[in-house]
Order: structure tokens, then C-alpha cells, then sequence
């Protein structure tokens, strides 16, 4: 999959410049194989480099910047940086509050990431709120 994603990423590159949203996606996708792999500094590169492309095109209150976000923070989480993924799911959270509302499902994602920093950090108290 890395490879393929890598001859995409060049392949858009040429095609379309360093700073394109196609671009992104093939640094988000990037960053997944990295994920899975538990490469997490070479996940979080591709993740940042796919958020800075998606500010850029989108402003901060996109989907796509919203995504980017949801991966850093699950990398940080994986890595037991708890205050760094505290930070990208609420950064997270707040796009998706501004996009759908305070009780919209599809805002329970950042709410579950973070909860699960905070059980990971034993405080339970903060994750059942």
C-alpha cells in the first residue's frame, strides 16, 4: 500500500504542486499505512503535512482540517502524549461542533477520542463527563 500511495503522491505532486488537496489525501493516506505499522513520527509527519495543506485550502473550519486533526490526535494517543492528543481532539471537537451542532451525532467521535485520554490518564471522573 506505501509504495502505492508514494507513486500517487508523486504523480500528483507533478501534476497539481505541492499544495493541493490531492496532495493531502495521499499524505493522510500515508500516514494511515504508517499508523498500522506503528511508525507514529512518520504518521504524524505525513498527518501534518496534510493538515497544513487543508488549513490553507480550506480555512480552519473544514472536514478535511477536522480529519487531519482526529489522526494527530490518534497518534499522539497511541504514543501516551495525552495532553498533545487532548489538544487535536478538542481542536477536532470544536470544527465538528461549529459544523453539526452540540448534539449531533457525528460530533460522539471526539467525545469517545477524548475519553479515551482521559481513562488512559486514570481520570476517570473527566472521561465519564
Amino acid at each position: 500500500a506505501l509504495a502505492n500511495y508514494r507513486k500517487a503522491l508523486e504523480i500528483r505532486i507533478h501534476k497539481y504542486g505541492h499544495k493541493h488537496p490531492d496532495v493531502a489525501q495521499c499524505y493522510l493516506g500515508i500516514g494511515n499505512v504508517y499508523v498500522e505499522q506503528t511508525r507514529y513520527e512518520d504518521a504524524l509527519e505525513n498527518y501534518e503535512n496534510a493538515l497544513e495543506i487543508c488549513i490553507d485550502k480550506y480555512g480552519h473550519n473544514h472536514p478535511y482540517v477536522e480529519a487531519c486533526y482526529n489522526n494527530i490526535a490518534v497518534v499522539y494517543l497511541n504514543q501516551s502524549r495525552y495532553e498533545d492528543a487532548l489538544a487535536n481532539y478538542e481542536n477536532a471537537l470544536e470544527i465538528r461542533i461549529h459544523k453539526y451542532g452540540r448534539k449531533h451525532r457525528h460530533i460522539t467521535p471526539c467525545y469517545l477520542g477524548i475519553g479515551n485520554v482521559y481513562w488512559n490518564q486514570a481520570r476517570y471522573e473527566d472521561a465519564l463527563a
